[in-house]
């Protein structure tokens, strides 16, 4: 521990910045090192607020409060910190950016409380403001792997008909084809078309985890077509806002074309989980 604790400090002191950090934390419940919906919401408003974008570069410190031996809370600190990894991944930061994962076990207190303290169960994000000089990359290697690459939609007009580009920021509640968390991503594909005018394109969703049925649960109608809606709600979005029909078409294809065959893994089924942009003609 004394060693990890070290190497830490070390990273925190080979690093330059050169700006201003913004930390923003992200709290857990107690024991539970998986975020539950009040933290998957705070990140979803750090990037519809653009405060965390998909070129910044960020540590992640996870912590515990002092419940638990100190081998538990070790585990639980840096379990905690890999998760928000993990979403971070699936909102589009690439592995490249995130500099830090690291859990740092118990924050320490000179006075407890038989409850703990809830402010401790967290993982702070640090943002940071300019890019970082690291003299000690081992100190940062990241020990998940990249979610989702691929290039921002301002590039979209660069394929070639019958390519697609995997829309990294486009989120939809579970179970849900509701676009609201969405708007900023898709004011951008919006503007792609409108300046393309010769731009056609087909929106395509696809889903995860499911077995015996050909499209998952939609809960807002009630119906197994979740995939197809999710396209459609994309599809309406870009006709109500004045791009012609004919320009665009929509699909949903379930789990027939999935990334990875076999989900073994959270990072396996966000893979499958996606809505791409197919171009038809340009």
């Amino acid at each position: 521990m004394r060693l990890l604790i070290l190497l830490f400090s070390s990273f925190l002191c080979s690093v330059s910045f050169a700006g201003s950090r913004d930390t923003v934390s992200i709290y857990f419940d107690l024991g539970i090192p998986t975020l539950n919906s009040k933290a998957t919401a705070t990140i979803d408003t750090l990037f519809y607020n653009d405060r965390l974008y998909t070129g910044a570069s960020v540590l992640i410190i996870g912590y515990a409060d002092f419940l638990g031996t100190e081998t538990a809370n070790k585990g639980l600190s840096y379990a905690r910190a890999a998760n928000v990894q993990r979403q971070l991944q699936q909102f589009g930061i690439d592995t490249g950016h995130i500099k830090l994962c690291i859990g740092r076990g118990a924050i320490k207190r000179k006075v407890h409380t038989p409850d703990g303290y809830p402010t401790d169960r967290k993982v702070d994000i640090v943002i940071l403001k300019t890019p970082v000089n690291v003299s000690n990359p081992s100190a940062s290697v990241s020990h998940l792997p990249a979610v989702h690459k691929g290039y921002a939609i301002t590039d979209l007009a660069n394929y070639s008909p019958g390519e697609t580009m995997l829309l990294r920021n486009i989120y939809f509640p579970a179970q849900s084809h509701d676009i609201k968390a969405s708007l900023r991503e898709l004011d951008k594909l919006y503007n792609v078309l409108y300046t393309h005018p010769r731009l056609r394109i087909q929106v395509e969703g696809h889903v995860c985890c499911i077995t015996g049925y050909t499209d998952a649960y939609d809960m807002d109608t009630h119906e197994n077509m979740l995939s197809i809606n999710r396209a459609k709600a994309i599809y309406d979005y870009l006709v109500n806002r004045g791009i012609n029909a004919d320009r665009l078409s929509y699909a949903g294809f379930g789990k027939q074309r999935p990334v990875v065959a076999i989900e073994h893994s959270e990072e396996d089924a966000a893979k499958n989980r996606r809505v791409e942009i197919r171009i038809l003609e340009k």
